[in-house]
């Protein structure tokens, strides 16, 4: 028992030794998207009441933050982020029927933004690194922007905020990096969204009308400067 605590104490002290921490800062690009936003859970399928071309498209965006790495053994480390992060996604919505007059064009703009948690394992490779781990949002707005086209005419309403939707968002981030010199390094990495975007919508009997739908996924291009 006395070597085994007498192990276990060195090797807290070895670990405690070598213990450093890295910080720096961040800034890249977004391409993001919302799953199932031309689903029949979204209103944008109109069924048999119009023939519809419903599409989605990724929404670019920013991101930057601040972020420290806690070195637990040489190739090791834990990584905490708080980012600041415009994503969304952009519809259109194609649809021509008798019943409703000539062909007519919908373009959504939805724009979400948040701030993000990441907790990353990072493992160190020389100049590469890998991480992998969960990631905490939260949204500080979520408004829309849409432009309709009929007949030539273009009709442009402005921001609507959009209010029943979910302000958590949990995600799994996985990533890679390279240092380029000791000091800056680029960062590529994709966030795949595990919640819904859109609770549940249930009608005044409690029934469900439809079920919670829209989870985010965002692909991360940038750059980070180490102190």
């Amino acid at each position: 028992m006395k070597k085994i605590l007498a192990t276990i104490v060195a090797l807290a002290l070895s670990l405690g030794a070598f213990a450093q921490i890295n910080y720096g800062v961040k800034v890249g690009g977004n391409l993001a998207s919302i799953s199932d936003m031309t689903s029949e859970d979204s209103g944008l399928d109109l069924g048999d009441l119009a023939k519809v071309t419903p599409s989605q498209s990724m929404k670019l965006g920013l991101n930057a933050g601040i972020w420290a790495e806690y070195m637990v053994m040489p190739m090791l480390g834990v990584q905490v982020e708080i980012n600041y992060s415009m994503q969304g996604v952009n519809t259109k919505l194609e649809s021509s029927s008798s019943l409703l007059g000539a062909a007519t064009t919908a373009d959504t703009s939805y724009r979400a933004n948040y701030i993000n948690v990441p907790i990353l394992a990072k493992l160190h490779f020389g100049p590469i690194r890998a991480f992998v781990g969960p990631q905490l949002g939260f949204a500080t707005g979520f408004n829309y922007t849409m432009t309709s086209t009929s007949d030539d005419k273009v009709t442009k309403y402005e921001p609507e905020a959009v209010e029943d939707y979910n302000g958590f968002d949990f995600s799994l981030v996985l990533g890679a990096q390279y240092k380029i010199t000791p000091n800056i390094g680029v960062d590529a990495r994709y966030n795949i969204g595990l919640t819904n975007v859109f609770p549940a919508v249930k009608s005044d009997k409690g029934e469900v009308v439809s079920e919670a739908w829209g989870k985010q996924g965002v692909v991360q291009l940038g750059v980070f400067y180490e102190f």
